[in-house]
C-alpha cells in the first residue's frame, strides 16, 4: 500500500509539473532584451497539450510563452514586453517545413503539361505533340543570343514521342537540352551531342541511354552531366535560379527546407552558390538543411569515405545553412514521372521499370550508414521497388537492430497496404509527394498503370492507419513549393481532371497539416527545434488569412498567405523584391 501511495504521489507531481510547463510557461530563461507578444485571431500550435492559443511571446528567436493574453502576461511577469497586434485578424501556424526541395531547373524555359505560377511569370500548360514542338520552336526563335538552349517539362504521355530528329529540325546549329518533367531524363540534339564530345560507343553500351534518339535516362545521365555541369553551375545562371527559388519558398509560407540531393552536381560549388545567392544572410526568411546524395558521392569516393565526410560536415554549418546530422540519401528505382518505377505487376503497355541502384548495391551502401547509426532516406516509387527496400531494411534490422532509426521512404508513388503494415513494423516512415496523384493519375489510368493502380497512387491513408508519422515534400519542381497544396491533395485526392480517386486513402486534415509542420520537422531530426509552437522552440510561424479548419477542405490550397515570421522577425510577402 505504501509503495502504491508513493507511486500515486509521484505521478501527481509529474502531472502537475507538466501542467505547469504547458499551462503557465514559466521555464523560459529570458535573454534580457525586449520581448514581443504577437496576438492573433487564433494560433494553431500543433501541440497536443495546447492545440490553440491567441498570443505568443517571443524573446529573441525563441518562443517564450504561449496561451491567451492573461497566461502570457503571467509568464512574462517582471519582463519588459510590447504587444504587436498586426496579426490580430490572422491565423498563426508553425512555419511550414518542406524537407525535400531543389531549385536548379528554374533558369530553364518551362514547357509543361500543367500551369505554373512562379514569381514574376506565369507558365501556361502545353498539351499534344504539335503544340509542344510549336512552343519549342517559339523558344528557339526568341533566344537569338543564347549559345545553348535549355527547356524543362517534356512528358511523352502529354506531349507525344520526341527524338533527336525533332530537335535537330528545330535547332540545327545550337545545342538544345530538353529536360524531362521527371528530371531523371533528358534529350539532346546533334549539336549538343557534338559539343559534349560524347563517345557513340560508350553511349550505345549503356543500358539507360539511346544514341540515335539522343535520349539519356536514370543512370544514363552520368554520361552527360559532367559535360553539362560547367553550364548548369555557371555563376550568373545558377545564382539567379537560387534567388528566384528564395521567392518561391517564401511565397509558400515555408520557413525550413531540406535539400535531399545535395552534392549531386558539385558539393563545393553548390554550397558557394547558396551563399552568393543570399541563402545564408539574416534577410533570408528560411533555413536550409543539406542531406548528402550518398549515391552520387559514393560512386566517386566510396561509401565509407562518404560516411566520414557526412559525420564531420556539421562543422561547416553556417547561419542559415546546416548539414543534416547523420543523414544520407540513397536511391532505389526510377522516376514516377517517367513511369520507370519498378512495379510488381508491370505496365499495361509492356515496358519495364529501371533501377537507379540495384538492390544488392543498395544493400551494401545502406549497410555502411546503418551500422554507423545514420538516418537513411531512400528514393523509391513503385511497389516492386518498395518490396526490395523493405527486404533491405529487414536485413539491416536482423543484422544490427536499432530503435528510433527514422528510415524514410521518399516519394511513394505507388504501394500496397501490406507494405504499409510491414514498413510500420520495421519502424520506418514515409515522406511523400501527394501531388503525383493530382498531376499523373488521370493519364496513368489510361496508359501504364490502369485505373485500379492509378486510383491507388500515393496511398497515404493505408500508411497513416498504422500510426506512422508522415511528411510531405514538393521535391520542387516535381510539385509547386506550396505545402498547403500538398496537404489539400492528400486530404481531398482530387486530380487535375477533377476526379476524386481512392477515397479510402485520404488523410484527415489534422494529419495533412502535421505532415507539413511537426512531422516534417521530425523527419529532419529537428522536431525539438521547430515544427510546433511551443515554449523554447524557434519562433517560426506561417501567417494565414483564413483558418484551415474553418474553410471547406476543397479550398485549403487557396488560403492566402500573408507571409512568415522567421526566428521572431516578420517577413511579409509584399516586401519581396
Amino acid at each position: 500500500m505504501a509503495y502504491s501511495l508513493r507511486v500515486s504521489c509521484l505521478l501527481l507531481v509529474l502531472a502537475l509539473s507538466a501542467c505547469s510547463q504547458k499551462g503557465d510557461d514559466p521555464a523560459h530563461s529570458f535573454s534580457g532584451s525586449d520581448v514581443r507578444v504577437y496576438i492573433a485571431k487564433s494560433v494553431i500550435t500543433m501541440d497536443a497539450v495546447r492545440p490553440r492559443a491567441t498570443a505568443v511571446a517571443i524573446d529573441g528567436d525563441r518562443i517564450a510563452a504561449v496561451g491567451n493574453m492573461v497566461e502570457v502576461e503571467r509568464a512574462l511577469s517582471g519582463q519588459t514586453f510590447h504587444v504587436d497586434d498586426r496579426f490580430a485578424d490572422k491565423i498563426l501556424m508553425p512555419g511550414f517545413v518542406d524537407p525535400h526541395l531543389a531549385a536548379i531547373l528554374l533558369p530553364m524555359e518551362f514547357i509543361t503539361p500543367h500551369d505554373w505560377d512562379l514569381p514574376g511569370r506565369q507558365v501556361r500548360a502545353v498539351r499534344g505533340r504539335e503544340a509542344y514542338l510549336s512552343r519549342l520552336r517559339e523558344y528557339e526563335d526568341s533566344e537569338d543570343g543564347a549559345d545553348w538552349l535549355w527547356t524543362w517539362g517534356y512528358h511523352a504521355l502529354f506531349h507525344g514521342e520526341l527524338s533527336r530528329v525533332d530537335l535537330d529540325a528545330i535547332a540545327p546549329d545550337r545545342p538544345l537540352v530538353v529536360w524531362h518533367r521527371s528530371f531523371h531524363e533528358l534529350y539532346l540534339n546533334t549539336a549538343a551531342i557534338d559539343a559534349l564530345q560524347l563517345d557513340q560507343a560508350a553511349v550505345e553500351a549503356h543500358s539507360q541511354a539511346d544514341y540515335p534518339s539522343g535520349h539519356f535516362y536514370e543512370n544514363g545521365l552520368q554520361l552527360v552531366i559532367p559535360g553539362l555541369l560547367p553550364m548548369l553551375l555557371q555563376e550568373e545562371r545558377y545564382i539567379n535560379a537560387l534567388r528566384e527559388a528564395r521567392k518561391v519558398i517564401h511565397a509558400g509560407g515555408i520557413t525550413t527546407i531540406g535539400d535531399a540531393a545535395f552534392g549531386v552536381l558539385d558539393m563545393e560549388r553548390e554550397l558557394e552558390s547558396l551563399t552568393l545567392a543570399g541563402w545564408n544572410t539574416s534577410l533570408n526568411p528560411f533555413r536550409t538543411y543539406l542531406i548528402i546524395d550518398g549515391k552520387s558521392m559514393g560512386e566517386v569516393k566510396g561509401h565509407e569515405r562518404v560516411r566520414r565526410i557526412i559525420h564531420f560536415m556539421p562543422r561547416r554549418d553556417l547561419e542559415r545553412i546546416f548539414f543534416a546530422r547523420r543523414q544520407v540519401k540513397l536511391f532505389a528505382d526510377g522516376a514516377a514521372y517517367s513511369q520507370l518505377m519498378q512495379m510488381s505487376e508491370g505496365y499495361t503497355d509492356g515496358h519495364e521499370g529501371e533501377w537507379m541502384m540495384e538492390p544488392g548495391e543498395l544493400l551494401e551502401a545502406a549497410r555502411v550508414y546503418w551500422k554507423a547509426g545514420f538516418q537513411i532516406n531512400v528514393h523509391v516509387n513503385g511497389d516492386a521497388g518498395l518490396d526490395a527496400v523493405l527486404d533491405i531494411l529487414q536485413i539491416l534490422q536482423d543484422e544490427h537492430p536499432r530503435g528510433d532509426h527514422r528510415f524514410t521512404i521518399h516519394h511513394l508513388a505507388y504501394a500496397r497496404p501490406d507494405q504499409a503494415r510491414r514498413l510500420a513494423e520495421l519502424g520506418g516512415m514515409v515522406q511523400a509527394n501527394p501531388y503525383y496523384l493530382w498531376a499523373l493519375a488521370d493519364t496513368y489510368a489510361e496508359t501504364g498503370l490502369g485505373r485500379r493502380r492509378a486510383a491507388g497512387m500515393v496511398p497515404l491513408g493505408s500508411f497513416a492507419e498504422t500510426g506512422m508519422r508522415i511528411a510531405f515534400h514538393s521535391d520542387f519542381t516535381m510539385a509547386p513549393a506550396r505545402p498547403l497544396l500538398l496537404a489539400w491533395a492528400a486530404a481531398t485526392r482530387i486530380t487535375a481532371e477533377g476526379n476524386i480517386l481512392g477515397l479510402n486513402e485520404r488523410l484527415r486534415l489534422q494529419q495533412a497539416l502535421r505532415a507539413i509542420t511537426i512531422d516534417a520537422a521530425f523527419q529532419l531530426g529537428r522536431d525539438d527545434e521547430f515544427g510546433s509552437i511551443e515554449l523554447g522552440k524557434k519562433a517560426d510561424f506561417t501567417v494565414l488569412e483564413q483558418d484551415p479548419y474553418e474553410v471547406p477542405i476543397e479550398t485549403l490550397k487557396d488560403i492566402p498567405i500573408w507571409g512568415t515570421v522567421f526566428e521572431g522577425k516578420a517577413f511579409p510577402l509584399q516586401h519581396d523584391d
